[in-house]
């Protein structure tokens, strides 16, 4: 028959969609997509991370004050919700939304890096879960921590490489639902305005997707002497693989809004919160599926 196929692809494709990556944009949690189409074991240790490309940070070089930055050496966590409603719009699936929800938590550790003007960080996701709809709270497998370098002087962030796959077998292991950078943005004090640019990609269910995030910063104009900053991101999706027996292209984009408070003595990221909407399609030799997902996320800085 051929209303088998077509029916066994319709669902695992809204499966997949809706365990999509929950806030590109600034970038927060992502779980699996895909992921509700292929069983997987949880990630062995990682590996030594390979060096790759850094991050571009837009700006123009800026001299900052030693006091000015939240990435003086000590150790902060951050409790992270993520809210998504995803919904079906093309292909032959029923048009509904679904819901989820992603908790957990993701710990930071900056000491003096290799140069004189240098911080090393280390972020590590701990405690995940993932909650279908009203169903019960599934643990996300976690793996190794994220390393990157943080200029003082200019707020450049550089990462090791692990927010960077390069292939992506059927058997290999699923990315990290996080990549580290949802609690260390580019922060510039002395300008108004700039730009990050962020390119890195992952294993989702067989397919390697390319993520590339362009993020313009503001500061916020206030009479709360805490600096605030507003960011506005733009994304897109692209990547490929195989699934469910076939070749699969996978398309998407989407925007973006978020506020970064920060505070304290001494100087930390204290909270992001904000919205963002996506639209991501699958294609295959007898299948279009396109899903919209709308994302509200909230980190907090966990309090001794």
């Amino acid at each position: 028959m051929q209303s088998q196929p077509g029916r066994e692809y319709r669902y695992c494709g809204f499966d997949a969609w809706r365990s999509l990556w929950h806030s590109v944009a600034l970038s927060v949690v992502l779980p699996s997509i895909l992921a509700g189409c292929a069983m997987r074991k949880p990630s062995p240790p990682a590996e030594p991370p390979r060096s790759v490309k850094a991050a571009a940070v837009d700006s123009p070089s800026t001299v900052l004050g030693a006091g000015a930055s939240p990435y003086q050496p000590g150790e902060v966590r951050y409790d992270v919700q993520v809210l998504s409603i995803v919904q079906a719009l093309g292909g032959d699936s029923t048009h509904h939304a679904d819901s989820s929800r992603v908790s957990g938590s993701l710990a930071a550790t900056f000491i003096d890096g290799p140069g004189r003007n240098a911080v090393t960080a280390y972020v590590q996701a701990d405690s995940l879960s993932l909650t279908a709809g009203s169903g019960t709270s599934v643990p996300i497998p976690t793996s190794g921590r994220f390393i990157f370098t943080i200029d003082m002087r200019t707020g450049q962030v550089r990462s090791s490489g692990r927010d960077t796959a390069q292939d992506c077998p059927q058997a290999s292991p699923e990315s990290p639902p996080f990549y580290g950078r949802e609690v260390i943005p580019a922060i510039l004090p002395e300008v108004d305005t700039w730009n990050d640019t962020l390119q890195t990609s992952a294993c989702r269910g067989g397919a390697l997707l390319s993520i590339r995030r362009i993020a313009s910063y503001k500061r916020a104009q206030s009479a709360n002497p805490a600096p605030q900053l507003l960011r506005s991101t733009q994304f897109r999706i692209t990547g490929s693989g195989y699934q469910w027996g076939q070749k699969i292209e996978v398309s998407g984009e989407g925007t973006a809004t978020d506020t970064l408070q920060l505070g304290g003595v001494p100087l930390r990221l204290q909270d992001v919160h904000g919205s963002s909407q996506a639209t991501l399609i699958f294609r295959a030799p007898l299948r279009i599926q396109e899903f919209t997902q709308a994302t509200t996320t909230r980190i907090t800085l966990r309090r001794p």
